[in-house]
């Protein structure tokens, strides 16, 4: 009788060791892998951002950002990754081997691959109201130019339809809250496939302040 209680005793030490084990160990675990993450520069993800007559009070776009801020925006420049594939890690990952201090995009939107299909992220660089850095060989880049990027390569293949849809629907949004008219807003090396009159047939009619 004593054996049995012995061993119930040392049964139920050491399924409490294991239990004491699991919550130190993996809370522990976790954090390490964090901290090894700790220069990846955060953002927000937009999935199924809805239409221009649609759009919420309380634009998940804007949240949270002063208007003194927005109002140095005055162009809007669109440009392709130029690779079929990627993940926001991934991109940052080169774009601070390229020197720069993060994601170089205001906007990443996914084709599927990687990030999700028409899903886009909001960079650090948007969140904290900081310049984009400079598409290679652009002529209409500034430190004012708000970058969205797509994830694909539009010398191959066409981009998808969610993609293109929720591309547009991000830039009506940034015309009607920037008043950003349509010829301040620029293709950079956005791929023969691109569907240039079918997106630019969607924008709103801003005009160009005097």
């Amino acid at each position: 009788m004593d054996t049995l209680k012995n061993d119930s005793a040392r049964t139920l030490s050491r399924t409490q060791f294991v239990w004491i084990a699991f919550f130190v160990v993996i809370p522990s675990a976790l954090f390490i892998l964090q901290s090894g993450n700790h220069d990846f520069k955060s953002g927000m993800v937009l999935v199924g951002l809805s239409s221009i007559n649609e759009r919420p009070e309380v634009d998940p776009v804007f949240d949270g950002i002063e208007n003194n801020q927005l109002s140095q925006w005055q162009s809007i420049v669109i440009q392709q990754l130029g690779q079929p594939a990627g993940t926001v890690e991934r991109i940052e990952r080169e774009h601070r081997q390229l020197g720069l201090d993060g994601l170089g995009f205001h906007f990443l939107i996914g084709n599927g691959n990687g990030l999700g299909d028409g899903v886009i992220h909001v960079g650090y660089r948007w969140l904290e109201q900081l310049a984009a850095a400079k598409p290679v060989e652009s002529m209409n880049w500034n430190r004012n130019s708000i970058s969205i990027c797509l994830v694909g390569n539009g010398d191959r293949r066409p981009f998808s339809e969610t993609q293109i849809k929720h591309l547009t629907r991000l830039v009506q949004r940034l015309q009607a809250e920037l008043s950003v008219p349509v010829d301040k807003i620029t293709l950079e090396s956005t791929g023969e496939f691109f569907a240039e009159a079918q997106f630019r047939g969607q924008l709103l009619d801003i005009p160009d302040s005097p």
